[in-house]
């Protein structure tokens, strides 16, 4: 969110804050336990907090005057060891897919598959919700989940504009407008292409271990949590809310845009090979190790420019890819790194180990760290800073009850991305904005899913993980 859009107010508390963290860290001193440049290290980091949350400057000149400061206060020996993150291959990867959602938003096959779930639904309110959040989850697996939810917006608002939903009146509306965002957020667990916080969890995870987790070893592990919840999550918001019933006549515009979409043209041709060309080199990437997800990313965004290709011009990948969370996300990665090689990481999983978690059984302790964690990004939707400052410190913990890394890093991604209670992030925000529902609407479709997530990622995370042996 650009600063031209928050309130002066607002805007001035985030930079006051900001000053407060930084120079408060310059005259504290530092200690055995954590020296001067830790201290500063977190005060920095409490200061990038400050200015995300409130909006204060543009995401992109935050990240850019977090990353200068590192030098300026002496905590790293220069420029050049501040910016390590940005030759991260996540960050390579997180641009390379947002070209993704170009191309197939250029397609029909989202109406095709809207069709062909309409005619499985027919007029059954409760069935439409279904398939419309089947349809959602599925496309989120490889395609980010703000695009994706504009796609099935648009066709959700086609649905209530003819069966004349109003806005606060109709349950049908209330269901499609909090069930796609949590679809989307849900489909986008699947697989790493699905969300950029995956990426950056294996990438911190590569960078705090050695250790990697393959394109076909996180589906293997996470598409049954998305498998359950999906159903899990309409049973909620249908039961709760309960949609009116629906006449036939209001879906016939969508079944004439399915109709008029029959001919597949050339270029969808080539964008679903495209696609499935992507999916079919990440899964052979378990087995081939040069085709890791970034080398099969940046291969397939060349193959879409090629001549006789030419799925995409150069201005809609430059305006499709949101520079601002790029530069955030580099940043993230290259604070923790000197969060971690300045003691700061040590001593937050200090604090926590002294809190007594550690003393629980494993599944205990990893449920009241995941829901610690799920509680924070409901309130402080910062999902790539909450990844940077807490998965080192989880990987750490986890190890003391002989968890395997990978543990805490696919259950943190998931447990990040899946925001069922407030529409706070901007996912949920996209439709919120539509005036169906309210935060109490969805707070109350959302708290046992909340609880649902947090306990299976508890019980099996550590189960597939140990048998698989990632």
């Amino acid at each position: 969110m650009e600063s031209t859009n928050v309130p002066m107010s607002k805007r001035l508390i985030g930079i006051a804050l900001a000053a407060v963290f930084i120079v408060g860290s310059i005259f504290v001193p530092g200690n055995e336990t954590l020296g001067h440049e830790g201290v500063m290290t977190l005060g920095l980091l409490l200061a990038l907090v400050s200015l995300w949350v409130t909006s204060a400057l543009p995401l992109g000149v935050t990240a850019l005057f977090i990353i200068v400061m590192c030098p300026v206060l002496g905590i790293v020996g220069g420029l050049g060891q501040a910016i390590g993150g940005f030759a991260s291959p996540a960050l390579f990867f997180i641009i390379a897919v947002f070209s993704l959602p170009v191309i197939m938003l250029k397609t029909n096959w989202g109406t095709r598959l809207i069709g062909a779930l309409i005619k499985w639904t027919g007029s059954n309110s409760r069935k439409l919700v279904l398939g419309f959040m089947i349809a959602t989850t599925l496309v989120s697996t490889i395609m980010s989940d703000v695009p994706c939810t504009v796609l099935f917006l648009g066709f959700a608002l086609a649905i209530l504009k003819a069966a004349n939903a109003k806005p606060l009146e109709s349950n049908l509306g209330r269901c499609l407008m909090i069930g796609i965002p949590i679809s989307a957020v849900t489909g986008g667990m699947a697989t790493p292409a699905g969300s950029s916080f995956n990426v950056v969890a294996m990438n911190i995870l590569q960078k705090a271990t050695g250790a990697s987790v393959s394109f076909l070893d996180w589906v293997i592990v996470a598409l049954p949590v998305v498998i359950v919840m999906v159903p899990v999550t309409w049973f909620f918001i249908t039961q709760i809310l309960k949609p009116e019933p629906i006449t036939d006549e209001c879906l016939q515009g969508i079944r004439e845009q399915a109709a008029a979409a029959k001919k597949i043209e050339p270029y969808e041709i080539k964008a679903i090979i495209v696609v499935l060309g992507l999916l079919v080199l990440w899964i052979a990437g378990n087995w081939i190790p040069v085709l890791n997800a970034t080398v099969v990313a940046l291969i397939g965004l060349t193959v879409m420019f090629l001549p006789g290709m030419q799925l995409l011009s150069w201005k809609e990948f430059q305006d499709a890819v949101p520079w601002g969370i790029v530069l955030m996300c580099g940043t993230i990665m290259s604070l923790g790194s000197v969060i971690e090689s300045t003691g700061g990481a040590a001593f937050l999983a200090g604090l926590i180990t002294n809190s007594g978690v550690m003393s629980l059984s494993s599944f205990a302790a990893l449920a009241l760290m995941l829901a610690f964690v799920y509680i924070l990004h409901t309130v402080c939707p910062i999902g790539v800073a909450i990844l940077g400052i807490f998965l080192p410190i989880m990987i750490t913990l986890c190890a003391g009850f002989g968890m395997s890394p990978a543990v805490p890093t696919i259950a943190l991604a998931v447990v990040v991305a899946g925001n069922y209670l407030m529409p706070v992030n901007p996912t949920v925000m996209l439709t919120y904005g539509e005036g169906y529902y309210t935060f109490g609407d969805m707070f109350k479709t959302g708290i046992i899913p909340s609880i649902v997530l947090v306990l299976l990622m508890a019980a099996w995370m550590p189960f597939i993980v140990g048998i698989l042996g990632i």
